[in-house]
């Protein structure tokens, strides 16, 4: 995730941001997230949203950051789980009956613009074009042991889409984006497991995100749903990871500074 926000962070430089905006707004935000990946988990979301829209301009630059982390552990099952034994006698044992407890934790970064964001009283269509970024991580534990192995992704590339905006006293948005990861790692925490080890994914999967708002005055609240697909990673020492596909479904309520 680190490496995502330099890369966005180095992009802002290139944005031209005009004392005379004629439109900055700054939206925080609180919601939740349920993750149906390899476990069934909720997660605690924090976000926040700048955009800015120059003056007499149809295009609106917008940076947006997100952040989450689980809120209660889900129960891992044993029999679709690998779990690395421990390679000499002093390290503690997992009973196979033990139970094991699954935690996510992760967050999103996105730098981009939008076309044809002028005002106007009928519904209209706008092209969003952005550089998105995204890290999701499993941390498996014991009861008993408070850290067993963790597994991270971050996919860092391009996102393109459209949107759909219908004005009104309330405003209502609908957006619809394809994701194409460039970079894509996979990184192998764990007890057992030796060095840590970080291995490019070359499988590459597009993977989809679709938003619906609804802005009234200062309150917006948003529903997202995105399917990420997540490559595989090979090491013949330790563990290899499938490929697998984590579908989330999320609902926020902003409020805009």
């Amino acid at each position: 995730m680190k490496k995502g926000i330099s890369i966005l962070l180095c992009c802002l430089g290139f944005i031209p941001i005009s004392i005379n905006a004629q439109l900055i707004k700054l939206e925080a935000g609180i919601g939740t997230s349920h993750y149906n990946w390899h476990e069934n988990e909720f997660t605690g979301d924090l976000s926040i949203r700048l955009s800015v829209q120059k003056k007499n301009s149809a295009r609106k630059f917008f940076v947006a950051l997100k952040a989450l982390g689980n809120i209660e552990n889900a129960i891992t099952d044993r029999k679709t789980y690998e779990f690395i034994q421990p390679k000499n006698s002093y390290s503690e044992v997992i009973s196979p009956d033990e139970e094991l407890y699954a935690s996510y934790r992760g967050g999103e970064a996105e730098v981009g613009l939008m076309w044809n964001q002028i005002t106007r009283l009928k519904p209209n269509f706008y092209p969003i074009l952005s550089l998105y970024s995204k890290s999701l991580a499993r941390r498996i534990h014991s009861k008993n042991t408070t850290y067993l192995e963790e597994e991270k992704y971050a996919l860092h590339g391009i996102s393109a889409g459209i949107g759909l905006k219908i004005p009104g006293k309330s405003i209502k948005t609908l957006e619809f984006q394809a994701f194409e990861p460039i970079i894509h790692d996979v990184t192998l925490f764990g007890a057992y497991v030796g060095i840590p080890y970080e291995s490019l994914v070359s499988n590459n999967t597009l993977s989809y995100r679709a938003k619906g708002s609804l802005r009234h005055q200062k309150f917006g609240f948003h529903i997202t749903f995105e399917t990420l697909n997540l490559g595989s990673a090979e090491n013949k020492s330790s563990k290899s990871i499938l490929a697998s596909q984590a579908n989330s479904l999320s609902g926020a309520i902003t409020y805009e500074f």
